[in-house]
């Protein structure tokens, strides 16, 4: 049996500061090429294929709104899926969507971050070596301070990224001919379609704050707004700098390495360099942030579950799941440090970490329909409207992304293989632990006992307040 306890705020995390979180992850320089890149490829096309991905981004949503305020744990995907489908779905579900994609993804973002500074302050890179270990420590130590410092360094981190791309965005669109370039490639269904698997990765990551829900003033009203209100300014911002790259870039240009840079040059001229750098950079932080005090309450949920050992549970006196947030950052760092400038060596994984999150949205809209039918009167306090459909969209439609994950055909054969030894990895680790270590059915759902009064204690405790 699982026994909720009732969840009680330390500290309050307002909306602000949860939309922050929620969009924490997109606001990176990886997301701005990909959706340059994106734009290069397919101009009208490529919108279109950013408002299809909305679509399966509203989803995925939905399902992490009604999950994360019925089962209101630290611990997300894992507490649902173990609820839903054992606890061995549920460690491989937490493990190789989350933790696999913070230790994969996180180290190609940071190469990045040395590259802009190599340009900036070259003698900085001679003298460290690698600049952005630096910035990791930081932030690590800052997380280690507690929520408070967490989200006022998001709130503005955000703030200044979003500002920088709208600018970015309506500054290009204005001074391009934005109409004649997206005349020039006319609108093809089946080629928009074709670019929903590349639209998507600027739209992942928006339940990063369901893990802050133990944090959040009033979690019934904010979270889902955080996430809805979040995907709404991303595709937003997005769609007005894939517009301004239509307008200022050749398609030969959208397609290069670093898009992002060359667009803030041709609308701004090359003082703007410096300013754009410093840019990137702080959207490299946004991540870095969001992923350290994210995946680290993670990781604490999992083990106060008894999904992972009971030192990943401990806090410190700010309330920082301090054991979670020193491994995850060693973890990162052990994966940055080998692989030197050469992003191109870790392409693969990550895009490979990439699917396995998509996996992980999956199993959380099968999560969403078992829970449905089998818990029909547990406490919802946000349901998801037009059930089932959303969900049965969201997995029709991840697989299909999935299975179209692969930036170029003779990348597909290292990506899937990639998957395969993450997946067994994680799927091995997850029968030892609940086999041998926990002795129960992998596949076996856990009863929920008390998890309506852990969600009235909190949730409509907030509720009451309004």
């Amino acid at each position: 049996m699982v026994t909720e306890s009732p969840i009680a705020p330390r500290s309050g995390l307002g909306l602000p500061a949860l939309v922050a979180t929620a969009v924490g992850v997109v606001v990176v320089q990886s997301t701005m090429i990909s959706m340059l890149n994106g734009a290069g490829l397919g101009a009208l096309n490529y919108l279109v294929a950013i408002g299809l991905a909305a679509l399966l981004a509203a989803s995925y949503v939905l399902s992490f709104a009604e999950l994360s305020l019925m089962l209101p744990r630290a611990g997300s995907v894992g507490a649902y899926t173990q609820a839903a489908i054992g606890p061995g779905p549920a460690i491989i579900a937490a493990l190789s969507g989350y933790v696999a994609v913070a230790m994969l993804g996180i180290p190609a973002e940071l190469i990045l971050v040395d590259a802009l500074v190599a340009q900036l302050v070259p003698g900085l890179s001679d003298a460290v070596g690698q600049p952005s270990l630096l910035l990791l420590a930081a932030f690590c130590l800052l997380n280690l301070r507690g929520i408070d410092a967490f989200a006022r360094l998001q709130s503005v981190l955000v703030t200044v990224m979003f500002v920088g791309i709208l600018l970015i965005g309506f500054s290009g669109a204005i001074s391009g001919n934005v109409g004649a370039v997206i005349a020039a490639q006319p609108f093809e269904p089946a080629a928009a379609l074709s670019l929903v698997a590349l639209a998507i990765w600027g739209l992942v990551g928006l339940e990063f704050v369901c893990p802050m829900i133990g944090e959040a003033r009033n979690p019934k009203r904010d979270v889902p707004r955080a996430m809805f209100i979040g995907l709404g300014l991303i595709v937003v911002a997005y769609c007005m700098y894939c517009i301004a790259g239509l307008a200022m870039l050749s398609p030969e240009a959208l397609g290069a390495a670093t898009p992002h840079v060359e667009l803030a040059l041709a609308i701004f001229g090359e003082p703007a360099r410096i300013g754009f750098a410093l840019l990137a950079i702080l959207g490299s932080a946004t991540l870095l942030n969001t992923v350290l005090a994210s995946v680290s309450r993670m990781v604490q949920g999992m083990a106060q579950s008894g999904q992972l050992p009971a030192l990943f549970a401990r806090e410190n006196r700010a309330g920082a799941p301090a054991p979670a947030l020193v491994a995850l950052a060693l973890g990162i760092g052990a994966v940055r440090i080998p692989l030197g400038m050469d992003a191109g060596s870790i392409l693969s994984l990550t895009v490979a970490a990439a699917g396995c999150w998509l996996i992980a949205y999956i199993i959380v809209h099968i999560d969403h329909i078992v829970l449905r039918y089998r818990l029909p009167d547990t406490p919802r306090p946000f349901r998801s409207p037009w059930f089932p459909l959303p969900q049965l969209l969201g997995i029709f439609g991840m697989a299909y992304v999935f299975l179209n994950i692969s930036p170029t055909p003779e990348l597909a054969a290292p990506i899937y293989r990639n998957v395969a030894w993450m997946l067994g990895i994680t799927c091995a680790f997850a029968l030892f632990w609940t086999l041998l270590v926990q002795r129960r059915n992998p596949f076996r759902a856990v009863p929920l006992t008390t998890a309506a009064p852990a969600v009235g204690a909190h949730v409509a405790a907030a509720s009451a307040s309004e």
